[in-house]
């Protein structure tokens, strides 16, 4: 897997940092091409989820009740950011503890649909984020990727390219 993780200035704060992930030779992040894949259609629900991740950067931390928790699989930390209950937009993201979020994709999750497994796109998003998900724990494991002394920041090797 080839991409670069990126920290995501204005919503990372004292609480939590935010991140996303820019896959090479792409200019925008994957949490960046969601806000304007969706912005038009669900401009209420877009702006609650860029509010709900500054609080989280800036005052909440990522507490567990802002996330769907276990969208991948067992231990890989995937799980889905939502604007408010109700609501059908998904953002799939990795979630380390209080302190660090990782944001990637997502979708709509229509009526009806009662799994992300049930619809083509959230299907190709979460399994983008779970493959993304286990590349970052392998990476954590062998130290090419690991936290500051405090915890609270990914260091290391941000860029995984083949090449370099």
């Amino acid at each position: 897997m080839n991409y670069e993780i990126v920290e995501l200035q204005p919503f990372s704060g004292s609480e939590a940092k935010i991140y996303s992930l820019i896959p090479k030779g792409e200019d925008e992040t994957l949490f960046e091409k969601f806000v304007v894949e969706y912005k038009a259609g669900f401009k209420n629900e877009v702006k609650d989820i860029i509010k709900t991740i500054y609080q989280i950067g800036h005052t909440t931390g990522a507490r567990s009740s802002f996330f769907k928790q276990h969208e991948g699989k067992y231990g890989d930390f995937v799980c889905a950011l939502f604007d408010v209950p109700e609501k059908n937009l998904r953002v799939y993201c990795i979630r380390f503890g209080m302190v660090a979020v990782i944001l990637g994709g997502g979708g709509e999750k229509a009526e009806g649909v009662r799994a992300w497994q049930d619809d083509e796109k959230l299907s190709k998003e979460a399994n983008q984020m779970i493959d993304y998900a286990k590349d970052i724990l392998k990476r954590l494991d062998d130290g090419d990727l690991y936290w500051s002394k405090d915890k609270t920041e990914l260091e290391g090797n941000l860029k995984n390219y083949d090449d370099e």
